[in-house]
Formats: structure tokens, C-alpha cells, sequence
């Protein structure tokens, strides 16, 4: 059985410059290599920087583009997750995840929920994703990846571990909120219970991927993290502060939660798409 060791790497970028922030990733990618990892993922729209606004369309770049050649020829070392601005061969502009591995290069998930509330405006810059779909990897196994506020609406992560994926990944660029009262943000522990709730209630693992730094009036708050199939803590990184996060997964312990407990395993899907058919003809979309 795979125990894979991951390094997930905590990272602030400089917005809209792909050649400093690529130039990082190889650096990053390289230590990891050295250090003898299996896999290394960074957060979300990690090659851009987040609050690109129109810049989107100009930096946008399809998957076989070969400015990401550095990360193919790292990828039959390594295999890389980090985050990009897709154009698509309709000329869709997307907030995507990319899967490097053995010299190729994937879409592995286009962002679907884009947040324009708040803060937030990326339904104005970008293309909302249509698809949910794992990724099979030499090295990590069958994984899922999704990115930010996917999270945040329980189709996503659950399709996901339907699907097969044991190790899920949620890829963050997620600013700190201003909250009343003394402590952890109010957000910092909302995403942790996140977490913690769809390790457990899939019996898989959950690898957070946050970004740091400041962009405008973002702020990024760090504090990566991987929850275990029992829904405990495996490792933390800090808040604010760049650093890399190095763990084990030892998919042998995903066997044990679903042997200790088989609520995941006993999951109805056939009467749950029955009930959600029954839902959208009485709720339809719109």
C-alpha cells in the first residue's frame, strides 16, 4: 500500500508575474526533489497571484503552453499540483488547478463556486467550472483537487470521494475576515472544522493548501494543514509566514478508519441521486 510523503508548500507570489512566481515554484520544486518527496503542492492561483482582476485574459495560458515546460521536465521527479489562469480551446478564462506528472501536464479541476460577494468578484474575471473528476496518480494514488470555495458546498469533496479519491485537496487563497473578539479568526477555525468534517466523514485525507502574504486589502493567513482519515490532525503550518509542510500519507490508515467504521462505505448513492432528482423538479435551478 502507497505511503507517499507530500510537501505542501505555503507560499506568497507576486501578482500577475508568471515568470517570478514560476522561477519560485522550480526553486521549491527542486528542494523537494533534493529532500526526496514524492509530491509537492502549492496554493491556489500560485503562478499569477489572486486579485488579478482584467489582467485574467492576458495572462490566461492552455495547459500545453510551453512556458510550463520547466514544470513538465520537474514532473518525472515530483508530481506537482499548484494553481494557474487556464484558457480553455474555446477560449474560456478559468481559475484551474494543474497536475504535473512524468513530463505531462493536466487540467485537474477548473474552480466551479467563484465567490462574488463581499471582498470577492471572480464570477466578473472568470469562466465557472462544469465538471468534477479525480486524478490518478503514479504516485499519490487517486486523488481529488478542488480550489477555495468548492469546499464550501459538500457536492464537491463528496462527488470527490465517490469517485474513489482518498486524498482530497483543497488549493486556498483565502484572506483573513476582521471578526469581534479575541483569538483565532473566526475563518481560521470555520475552514479547520472544514476540514476536519469531510476527513471524517469520507474516511480520507484532507490536504489545505493556504497561500501568505498581502495583495491590495487581502490579506492570506497561512496555516496549511492535512487532516487524517479519522478526522485528527496530521500537521499544521503557521499563519502568515511562508513554510513548507512535509507528511507521510499512509493510505494504510484510510483502510483502518473504513474497516473501524463503514458510514462512508454505507452511503445510499442511488437513493441519494433518486432524492436529488426529486429535489430539483420541485427546486429547479433559477
Amino acid at each position: 500500500m502507497q505511503r507517499p510523503r507530500l510537501r505542501i508548500v505555503q507560499s506568497d507570489c507576486v501578482l500577475a508575474n508568471f515568470e517570478e512566481n514560476l522561477a519560485r515554484h522550480v526553486r521549491h520544486i527542486e528542494n523537494a526533489i533534493e529532500g526526496g518527496l514524492d509530491a509537492i503542492a502549492f496554493p491556489e492561483l500560485s503562478l499569477t497571484g489572486y486579485n488579478v482582476q482584467d489582467a485574467a485574459q492576458d495572462i490566461a495560458m492552455h495547459i500545453d503552453d510551453p512556458a510550463l515546460d520547466p514544470l513538465r521536465e520537474l514532473s518525472k521527479k515530483i508530481s506537482i499540483i499548484c494553481g494557474g489562469i487556464e484558457l480553455s480551446d474555446e477560449y474560456g478564462v478559468y481559475n484551474s488547478a494543474f497536475f504535473f506528472e512524468d513530463g505531462h501536464a493536466q487540467s485537474a479541476h477548473r474552480k466551479i463556486y467563484l465567490p462574488t460577494y463581499g471582498m470577492f468578484e471572480e464570477l466578473r474575471y472568470f469562466s465557472a467550472g462544469q465538471e468534477i473528476e479525480t486524478v490518478t496518480s503514479r504516485r499519490l494514488g487517486r486523488i481529488g483537487i478542488a480550489i477555495c470555495e468548492d469546499f464550501w458546498h459538500v457536492s464537491v469533496p463528496y462527488l470527490l470521494a465517490h469517485q474513489g479519491a482518498k486524498l482530497l485537496f483543497v488549493l486556498m487563497s483565502s484572506p483573513l475576515r476582521l471578526s469581534p473578539g479575541a483569538g483565532e479568526p473566526v475563518i481560521v477555525q470555520q475552514w479547520q472544522t472544514i476540514m476536519n468534517t469531510y476527513a471524517f466523514l469520507f474516511s480520507s485525507y484532507v490536504a489545505s493548501v493556504n497561500r501568505t502574504g498581502n495583495e491590495d486589502s487581502f490579506t492570506f493567513w497561512g496555516k496549511s494543514s492535512v487532516t487524517g482519515p479519522d478526522g485528527m490532525s496530521v500537521g499544521s503550518a503557521a499563519m502568515f509566514r511562508e513554510e513548507h509542510l512535509d507528511v507521510t500519507i499512509d493510505y494504510q490508515n484510510v483502510k483502518q478508519a473504513r474497516l473501524h467504521s463503514s458510514h462512508f462505505l454505507d452511503e445510499d448513492l442511488r437513493l441519494f441521486a433518486s432524492e436529488l432528482n426529486d429535489v430539483m423538479v420541485w427546486r429547479p435551478q433559477g
